[in-house]
């Protein structure tokens, strides 16, 4: 059933061929004339020599170079400057020097939320839940969680002092090797004794694994997880979880379609500069007679979508949630000859069935992304999925006081506990499927007009957000009028052609003085609470 080594040898081969990330000196072959950056030069030296403050050159700089990103209308443009460059590599590669802990500033403590698997923070006695009280007997206060991190990762084989503050109130002073860390990308449903269940329906032999993101590492994460839960019950359904998956790695995203597809085109990738390229599904698959279901939600992006989009487009995975981001581009990252680093959009990639998933290329269609499979919509709201994400957090920490066992296949566990009614929806599609050779039909919404409905749902609460800030704005506006405005003088005769309206405080110092033309003077004044008064 999982034909090992042959993957192993695929994926170094992928790996080897393909990348997203390409890291190297970029050399303008197409750089426009030097009179491109004469305004630039004048503007600057003018600015330098003569204005009244002397200019912060660094901060011009930035300015000049963060115009010049933004008049590109690229979201996923971003230069680095050289002081960002580790931080930003460790963000994109999961790979680092540190204690091996994810952390989170609750109440403005830095908080471990927990140790990660054979971590020198866990081989030191870092438990889930600690309150970092120091660094190196430095305060751990009055920073930003950037800041904090820097000052915990450094050098393997360096050590570094924290005084904890346990969830029972102790405190203890712990010593920290720093070692190796990889982030991990694929996880079970819970986590018992440190160590993932990938148990979702024993008895129908239902396996769950989540991928997190995509890393160059996520495909043979993949293949350990599939190969313990086949140790454990053999895998007779699969559920797929990427919700909540940022994308990665578009090398990643190919080889685990791979590893499910018999045939057909993965995605094709094109671009102004770059040359159109496409993948086809080589025939040598696992889990070949093994249904799959996929969910998917409103913050599954990139590599996510060419996932679940290829497996759908051929019939091999259902999917099950709500319409995913609709990010399909792909972001180069190239680092400068005069330092930093800058990634920017390249390319856009396009499904096996032709689907646009960039909802920025997409939006007059109404078709973006990924759709749920019809019958499987699946909505959450973003209170539900916080409450989701926050139920599930004690049961997939590293921790000694391991919450109440829970009972694989339950259904309700998983909705009333977990408070993840998606996955509970998704057991009951996946086991109705063994039974019956069907996915059944769960929903009676459209995925296409649900896709839409939700989108615009979304717009409408940003919105309302808006709108409640311009009020609070008007609150302030009118509360300064009250206090600084004693007499608005109108002339006698309103002409509303031509009309000067002045204000003048409780002294009679006038204000201002504005001429208003074409509108209705007095009306605009009684919508704004001012004091009206003819001039006798």
């Amino acid at each position: 059933m999982i034909q090992r080594a042959k993957y192993l040898q695929g994926l170094l081969v992928v790996l080897a061929t393909l990348c997203i990330v390409k890291l190297s000196i970029a050399i303008t072959s197409s750089s426009p004339s030097y009179e491109w950056f004469d305004p630039l030069i004048d503007v600057r030296g003018m600015l330098v020599d003569r204005h009244l403050q002397d200019p912060d050159q660094e901060a011009m700089q930035k300015a000049v170079i963060e115009a010049m990103i933004e008049s590109l209308d690229d979201p996923y443009a971003l230069f680095v400057p050289d002081d960002r460059e580790d931080a930003f590599i460790k963000d994109l590669e999961g790979d680092y020097a540190g204690i091996g802990a994810e952390v989170r500033m609750v109440d403005g403590n830095l908080t471990i939320i927990t140790p990660m698997e054979n971590s020198p923070a866990l081989a030191a006695g870092v438990q889930a839940g600690d309150v970092v009280e120091m660094i190196d007997k430095e305060p751990a206060k009055d920073a930003t969680i950037d800041a904090l991190i820097d000052r915990l990762t450094g050098p393997v084989g360096t050590e570094v002092v924290l005084d904890v503050t346990h969830r029972d109130g102790s405190t203890e002073e712990l010593t920290v090797i720093r070692g190796h860390i990889k982030s991990q990308s694929v996880t079970g449903l819970v986590r018992r004794n440190q160590q993932w269940s990938w148990c979702l329906d024993d008895v129908n032999g239902v396996a769950y694994i989540r991928i997190r993101q995509f890393l160059d590492t996520t495909p043979q994460e993949l293949l350990d997880a599939i190969q313990l839960a086949n140790d454990a019950v053999p895998i007779k359904g699969l559920v797929l979880d990427l919700r909540e998956n940022p994308g990665g790695s578009l090398p990643a995203a190919i080889t685990i379609a791979n590893m499910f597809l018999e045939e057909g085109s993965i995605v094709s990738v094109s671009g102004r500069r770059t040359e159109a390229r496409s993948w086809d599904a080589q025939p040598d698959t696992m889990l070949s007679d093994v249904p799959m279901l996929v969910l998917v939600n409103n913050t599954s992006a990139s590599a996510s979508e060419i996932v679940s989009g290829s497996l759908q487009a051929h019939d091999r995975a259902a999917v099950l949630g709500m319409r995913t981001f609709g990010k399909g581009s792909v972001q180069e990252v190239m680092e400068l000859a005069s330092g930093g680093m800058l990634k920017f959009t390249t390319a856009r990639y396009d499904l096996a069935n032709g689907r646009t998933i960039d909802k920025r290329l997409s939006e007059d269609s109404g078709l973006w992304g990924v759709d749920p499979n019809s019958g499987l919509v699946i909505r959450e709201t973003q209170e539900e999925t916080l409450e989701r994400i926050r139920s599930r957090e004690p049961y997939i920490v590293i921790t000694k006081d391991e919450p109440e066992a829970f009972e694989c296949g339950d259904r309700t566990w998983i909705q009333e506990v977990l408070k993840d009614v998606q996955l509970a929806e998704g057991l009951l599609a996946m086991q109705s499927y063994l039974e019956n050779g069907e996915w059944p039909t769960l929903s009676d919404e459209d995925p296409v007009l649900a896709g839409v409905t939700e989108e615009m749902t979304e717009l409408a609460k940003e919105r309302i957000e808006i709108l409640k800030s311009l009020v609070d704005i008007d609150k302030q506006l009118t509360s300064l009028q009250g206090e600084v405005v004693e007499e608005v003088v109108i002339p006698e005769e309103v002409n509303d052609d031509n009309t000067t309206i002045t204000l003048t405080d409780e002294d009679g110092n006038v204000i201002g003085s504005w001429e208003v033309s074409r509108g209705d003077v007095k009306g605009a004044l009684q919508s704004l609470h001012l004091k009206q008064s003819s001039q006798e």
